[in-house]
């Protein structure tokens, strides 16, 4: 599976998005997406990240055609894995990494677990939508957020929340 469309409502410059639309937001776009590759192969910061991005593609791979599961699941979609990819791609540095998986209805899965007792489940779809579930200790949350280029706050705090203790 290749990723062949961007799919994002932001400006772009080659694969890097930018919120703006002079040529200096694309520069600067432009080295802070290098900037941050050189991060993520440094092994102390970011061996994780390319861990995750990895088994990103094997998931994609192996769930990439109908019924990949035997019991009728929907195909991952190109899109989906495009999504799941900047949902990682965007995630801060020095955050603990998560686990891909692939869900029945086609969805990818990006779980942060601790513990039986604090762990965060995000699942991205094709359009974008990212919906979450969390349990941490006896608190439970959930919601639906727009993938809009930035991870959202409240799943940024919640990933944070499941490690802290």
């Amino acid at each position: 599976m290749m990723f062949t469309t961007l799919g994002s409502p932001q400006l772009s410059y080659g694969n890097t998005p930018t919120h703006g639309a002079s040529e200096e937001a694309r520069f600067i776009a432009k080295e802070s997406q290098k900037g941050r590759r050189r991060l993520r192969e440094a092994h102390s910061i970011g061996l994780g990240a390319d861990r995750a991005v990895e088994e990103l593609f094997v998931v994609a791979r192996e769930c990439g055609t109908p019924n990949w599961d035997g019991y009728g699941a929907q195909a991952v979609q190109e899109e989906t894995c495009w999504q799941a990819y900047r949902f990682l791609e965007a995630l801060p540095l020095g955050l603990p990494v998560p686990t891909v998986g692939a869900e029945a209805d086609g969805h990818l899965t990006l779980e942060w677990y601790q513990n039986p007792a604090r762990v965060l489940s995000v699942s991205i779809s094709s359009n974008g939508m990212v919906y979450y579930a969390a349990l941490i200790g006896s608190s439970k949350r959930s919601g639906t957020e727009p993938f809009l280029g930035e991870v959202p706050e409240d799943i940024l705090r919640t990933i944070r929340r499941v490690f802290s203790a």
